[in-house]
């Protein structure tokens, strides 16, 4: 009978000691350069507040910088790496040297173009096969905590793509890697700018053409400027963290907080796709009303799109080895089968989030321990 009185006083403390700790309260400050309508921050980072604070009954809080109002694309890691925020929306191909690894999916962007699937992947690869990807956050202060990956990227222009050969001698908006060098061998002339200085870009006849998922039409009124679309998949881009946290204050959290923060980590690697794929079956009815040419893709298009990839895999092994990395085939590899593995995981059920982030923690979140996952 003693004992049993021991353990419930026992087990009383513990419940007031992480009742206190929630009492503290905590504004988290997070950073989205991204505006208020993109979908990391509709379908990620505002579902992802909404319940971390539910879950912590208010007793935490966050601050949301949107638009660059605080911390750039490419100040953000250094901001949260320095502690000017707690955690923010990281372009992990923005910084190859410092993710040398995780550079390696931007190579991949026609690899996985399934922005759930895709999302899916990456995540599992560098959170549970992939140590010198955590050896590389670490050495930045930072905690990876999962990728989104967009839709498929299409080509919007000023003046018609009916072919690869009307790409010659344009300055295209891309975002890195194979389709850079994919630009490159068209003849083309690839620009790295932010998806947000396309519509300036575009306005100003500095861009002949961008190439974004097509709901960013409307995201970024680049119907307007860009009365072309070619919908041609070129890939997806997915080399990100769509938040990372300062590594000091993801240990100052208690345990029960951490594992919150796992909890409902799908929503931030699956929420933008979902919305994602929304926006761009909404926009399709849209853009037709603006008279937007919506130019369907050839086969000939898909053909040297695909011929292209096939040539390109010792490049991507080449960028990376020049990198440092001493095995690109492991993460390639592995990132590749598990595509296939979430393709099968998620069929037939894109209507049913739920069910989504239930796998998503099932295969990865359920299998990191909270009290060991970024604490080292």
């Amino acid at each position: 009978m003693k004992i049993r009185t021991l353990g419930k006083i026992a087990a009383a403390a513990c419940l007031l000691a992480g009742s206190a700790a929630f009492a503290q309260g905590k504004e988290i400050k997070l950073n989205s350069w991204l505006g208020p309508n993109h979908p990391i921050n509709t379908g990620g980072y505002n579902p992802f507040i909404k319940a971390v604070e539910a879950d912590t009954k208010g007793a935490l809080k966050f601050r949301l910088f949107l638009s660059g109002s605080l911390l750039d694309s490419r100040g953000t890691l250094p901001g949260v790496r320095d502690g000017v925020v707690d955690g923010g929306f990281i372009v992990l191909s923005f910084h190859p040297a410092e993710f040398p690894h995780a550079t390696t999916f931007t190579d991949l962007a026609m690899v996985g173009t399934d922005s759930l699937s895709a999302a899916a992947a990456v995540t599992e690869t560098v959170l549970l096969h992939c140590a010198p990807c955590a050896a590389d956050s670490k050495k930045q202060n930072m905690v990876f905590f999962g990728a989104y990956a967009t839709t498929g990227y299409n080509i919007m222009s000023r003046t018609p793509v009916k072919s690869l050969d009307d790409l010659k001698g344009k300055k295209v908006r891309s975002f890195g890697g194979a389709i850079d060098r994919w630009l490159r061998e068209l003849g083309a002339v690839a620009v790295n700018v932010d998806a947000t200085a396309a519509y300036e870009g575009l306005s100003k006849n500095t861009l002949d053409a961008v190439m974004l998922p097509v709901a960013d039409l409307g995201a970024y009124n680049l119907w307007d400027v860009a009365p072309n679309v070619t919908l041609l998949d070129v890939g997806s881009f997915k080399s990100n963290t769509t938040v990372g946290f300062n590594r000091d204050f993801w240990r100052d959290l208690t345990l029960e907080q951490r594992k919150i923060f796992l909890k409902n980590a799908p929503l931030m690697v699956l929420g933008p796709g979902l919305d994602y794929i929304k926006n761009d079956a909404k926009v399709i009815p849209e853009a037709k009303a603006k008279k937007v040419n919506l130019i369907p893709p050839t086969d000939a298009m898909k053909k040297q799109l695909a011929a292209f990839f096939e040539k390109d895999k010792q490049a991507i092994n080449d960028a990376a080895v020049k990198r440092g990395v001493k095995d690109p085939n492991a993460i390639v590899s592995k990132y590749v089968e598990l595509v296939a593995k979430y393709d099968k995981l998620f069929a037939g059920k894109q209507g049913d989030p739920e069910a989504l982030y239930e796998i998503m923690r099932r295969e990865v979140y359920s299998k990191l321990d909270p009290a060991k996952f970024g604490m080292d």
